[in-house]
């Protein structure tokens, strides 16, 4: 009896695919979660959460990064007297430097804990919904969903204008903005196999519990914030 070839099961995004380099499987994989979402969301399989919390640090750092970095023109233009003072001054330049480099990580991981409390908030609508339970499922649908902000970024719309032109990167930017709701249909009728109607109602679970997770966070903050410069 012959050797049996062992069985390669395929990679679930181009991000888990390995192979290509970093940026390129970052890229193709935020880019097919947005121009082809539904398809990717409504056939996500089964896999590696750490891997797609990975895949989500990497998309909001660069795209918070690359916000930031376009934010320099409009300061400029409004105030260039600190611009100025801070191209001049090193130690201004390593204030600045010191400021985003504690901002940016911090705003990337506050970002994903956004996208994970959604999808616990989905994950709980669709139990309620009768739905058998898949809450690692449920986090990497999340976590990728992280992708369409690198998109929507001034990162992603340089990628796609060097990829696919101007007109590919205006498409692209466009799809991003109609995609979250397209695709957390297809993940709920598809992947989940739970219908419209009680879709919809797993979707104001979600959407109730994750804002008011925020606003309470908010409020906290600004109890906080009282407190400490009465």
């Amino acid at each position: 009896m012959g050797c049996m070839a062992p069985v390669r099961r395929e990679a679930a995004t181009p991000w888990e695919a390995g192979g290509a380099p970093v940026f390129r499987r970052l890229w193709q994989t935020a880019r097919l979660a947005t121009v082809d979402g539904e398809a990717f969301f409504g056939g996500l399989p089964d896999g590696s959460v750490f891997s797609a919390l990975g895949f989500a640090l990497s998309c909001e750092m660069l795209a918070i990064a690359s916000l930031a970095l376009a934010w320099f023109p409009i300061v400029y233009a409004l105030v260039p007297e600190f611009v100025h003072a801070v191209a001049t001054d090193q130690e201004r330049r390593g204030a600045v430097a010191v400021a985003l480099s504690a901002a940016v990580p911090l705003l990337a991981f506050m970002m994903v804990v956004l996208h994970v409390l959604w999808g616990g908030g989905l994950e709980l609508g669709l139990r309620l919904a009768g739905a058998k339970g898949r809450a690692g499922h449920c986090l990497r649908y999340a976590l990728y969903s992280c992708g369409w902000d690198l998109v929507t970024s001034p990162f992603g719309f340089a990628a796609g204008w060097l990829s696919s032109g101007l007109r590919g990167a205006t498409r692209e930017l466009r799809a991003a903005v109609r995609i979250p709701r397209f695709a957390t249909v297809a993940y709920i009728g598809r992947a989940r196999n739970v219908s419209e109607r009680r879709g919809r109602r797993a979707v104001q679970v979600a959407a109730v519990l994750t804002g008011s997770v925020v606003l309470a966070g908010a409020l906290a903050l600004g109890v906080a914030l009282v407190v400490v410069f009465m």
